[in-house]
């Protein structure tokens, strides 16, 4: 608690000497609100004119802070929570919980990566090094216009490095005291009108805990050639190659071992994902005139995972193996059209076919076999348009998504000792759906620096093809699922406040129809619409500057309850896995122009498990890192740090019974270098 007090009072502290004479010269003051945001309309937007709590992680946080993932990254946010593993995680926002794989959409350049099936995979976040990062947009909150269904929770945009126009490379490495090592090498040149940008990536990961390994290789190549004055197309390939094991969960009694794998049945193994991501981007823009700008966003990603999870129940052997494929292919026209003195309209198309098969086999008692070919094809149109009239800037969107499903579910038991089948089910069910999705928004620039808005949405999450078939009885059956719909109200305002940088929302959502999912016993389960929840929350962010030392704050508040549920006994609890405050406060400090030191310290609240609110409970935890940033020359960087310094004791995750543990790292120290030639 000691430690609590002390980050509190430095906050406070920072904040009442919040002094202009302690500042940076006014031509600083703007670097925030100039700061360019593409997600929240698809082109390049100032925060200046951006209504929203946006965050913006750029290339130098990464490289200062040395983060090693973008796990890492998002974890500094305070309206992120990070549940679980943090090599393979749910990213949540605004208070979705455990549901975040289907109510936040993760991208990479504009494209989506959520897996079609949410029940079984979680989305592949770590794909990309940070070392090819160029900035990660965090957007709470919406953005059903522009990216469709899946947005409650908001947007995470990772923007990679084009590379196309750089010449040079760089060549970076380093170790930490898990065992852990990793290396960078990239390269750019330019031959007339064609750049062209190569990197490779290799990170051997030691983990905290025993068995928490991977060995994982990431390349990608970009070319980019600048047709002319006005036109550029842009193709870039990565593919991503990762071996890894994971631990199992602790019972209370082996916690006083928190390395431990948690293999304590003689049948227990590591848990073993492989996974393969091939991804192909072509963007194509032309400036048609001053007042008309075309881009066509074209994509195919692939995504393969092989997941065995084998272990000792009741004396007995289990063995459980998945095989994921993943494919998704699609296209995303966009016109926006300059209009009056500051008024745009930008008119866009968006088409996605997504397939995923599943194989999947259990055997204990008997050999469990299971087949599932998904598929989701939607075709959307959406309308933003924004006009300002002297000091109010006013936008209303539109867009509608048409979707068809396809499921196909098989499953067959056989018996061990003579190979007999004794069940065999299987379904085809063929469906479409059709969405809609509003906003309107009231932008109020009152000054130079500062601007207060009040927006409506409403939105939606379609289901995925495997939740609109139920298993009951060991026989597949279909069921009457249906879409989502949210309405969020936010009010919020950003400004320069006594030289400092202010940025801040409450809001409220209500969800109707919200999709949950129950497992009975014999592998029985079923998908239904809930009724309605209800999240509400506020978020703030600000930035000073003392002369060398720069001071930034975080602050993330959401309470959460389920209003009405098929299951009486969980109405008035809060939603499982959703802390109610979390805040932030980091300070860099530097010396002169080759060194800076940065202490970054992040709280979170406890929260429950399960939505009975029982059982198990994550606990509060503040945990602090160190980074040293050494430049001898303007080639060469040098870096060191201490991650979680104090040694803060908590859990990546607790099971929703309160049974098994997933402890967190404890301190580790990091080291390395980056050249760049």
């Amino acid at each position: 608690m000691n430690k609590k007090i002390a980050i509190l009072s430095l906050l406070v502290s920072a904040m009442s000497y919040a002094n202009e004479d302690f500042f940076y010269e006014e031509a600083n003051k703007g670097v925030k609100l100039n700061e360019s945001v593409v997600s929240t309309t698809g082109f390049e937007t100032s925060q200046r004119n951006v209504t929203s709590t946006v965050t913006v992680i750029t290339a130098k946080d990464i490289e200062e802070k040395n983060y090693q993932s973008v796990t890492e990254a998002l974890k500094d946010v305070p309206s992120i929570n990070v549940i679980g593993d943090p090599t393979n995680p749910i990213i949540d926002m605004r208070g979705q919980g455990s549901k975040a794989t289907a109510n936040v959409q993760i991208l990479i350049d504009g494209v989506g990566t959520n897996l079609l099936d949410t029940s079984h995979a979680k989305t592949p976040i770590n794909t990309v090094p940070v070392e090819n990062i160029e900035k990660i947009e965090v957007i709470p909150g919406g953005g059903a216009i522009l990216y469709g269904g899946g947005t409650r929770g908001g947007i995470i945009n990772i923007i990679t490095k084009s590379g196309a126009g750089f010449n040079g490379g760089s060549i970076s490495s380093e170790i930490n005291t898990f065992g852990g090592k990793k290396g960078d090498v990239s390269y750019g040149t330019n031959i007339g009108n064609l750049g062209i940008n190569l990197s490779y990536s290799r990170d051997d990961y030691k983990g905290f805990r025993d068995g928490d390994e991977s060995d994982s290789h990431y390349f990608e190549g970009t070319l980019k050639y600048k047709m002319t004055e006005k036109q550029d197309i842009s193709l870039k390939y990565s593919r991503f190659d990762e071996d890894a094991t994971s631990p199992r969960g602790l019972t209370k009694e082996n916690l006083n071992d928190p390395t431990s794998d948690g293999l304590v049945s003689k049948y227990d193994q590591l848990i073993v994902n492989d996974t393969i991501k091939d991804e192909v981007n072509l963007n194509y823009e032309n400036r048609l005139t001053d007042d008309m700008t075309f881009n066509l966003l074209g994509f195919y990603q692939q995504t393969d995972i092989k997941s065995t999870n084998n272990y000792g129940k009741m004396g007995y052997a289990v063995e459980n193996y998945m095989n994921y494929k993943d494919k998704k292919i699609g296209f995303k026209p966009k016109l926006k059209l300059k209009y009056g003195e500051s008024s745009n309209l930008i008119l866009g198309y968006d088409y996605i076919n997504n397939n995923l098969t599943r194989d999947s086999k259990m055997v204990m008692f008997s050999s469990e076999k299971y087949r599932n070919d998904l598929t989701k094809e939607t075709q959307s149109i959406f309308v933003l348009n924004t006009n300002q009239v002297g000091k109010f800037e006013f936008t209303q969107g539109i867009r509608y998504e048409y979707a068809d499903f396809n499921t196909k579910r098989s499953y067959k038991k056989s018996s061990i000792s003579s190979g007999n089948t004794t069940s065999n089910t299987s379904i085809t069910k063929d469906t479409t759906m059709e969405n809609m999705a509003y906003e309107l928004v009231g932008n109020y620039l009152y000054s130079d620096t500062g601007n207060i808005y009040i927006k409506g949405e409403r939105g939606f999450t379609s289901p995925t093809p495997s939740q609109l078939v139920d298993k009951i009885n060991g026989v597949y059956i279909d069921n009457d699922l249906e879409s989502e719909t949210y309405m969020t109200y936010e009010t919020g305002f950003k400004d320069y406040l006594f030289g400092s940088f202010f940025s801040g929302a409450v809001y409220l959502t209500e969800t109707k129809d919200e999709i949950a999912s129950e497992n009975f016993t014999g592998m029985n389960f079923k998908t239904y619409n809930i009724g309605k929840t209800r999240r509400y929350g506020m978020e703030l962010n600000s930035e000073q500057y003392f002369g060398k030392l720069t001071v930034r704050e975080g602050y993330a508040f959401v309470k959460t309850k389920i209003l009405k549920d098929l299951d009486t006994e969980i109405e008035g609890k809060e939603i499982a896995n959703v802390p109610t405050n979390r805040f932030n406060i980091a300070l860099d400090y530097r010396f002169n122009t080759k060194l800076n030191v940065i202490l970054d310290t992040v709280y979170s609240s406890g929260y429950y498990t399960n939505n009975n609110n029982t059982g198990g409970k994550q606990n509060e935890n503040i945990v602090s890192n160190i980074s040293l940033n050494y430049r001898p020359t303007e080639s060469l960087r040098v870096f060191a740090g201490i991650n979680n310094v104090f040694n803060e004791k908590y859990y990546n995750s607790v099971s929703s019974d309160g049974k098994e543990f997933d402890p967190a790292a404890e301190r580790s120290i990091y080291s390395g270098f980056k050249y760049n030639f």
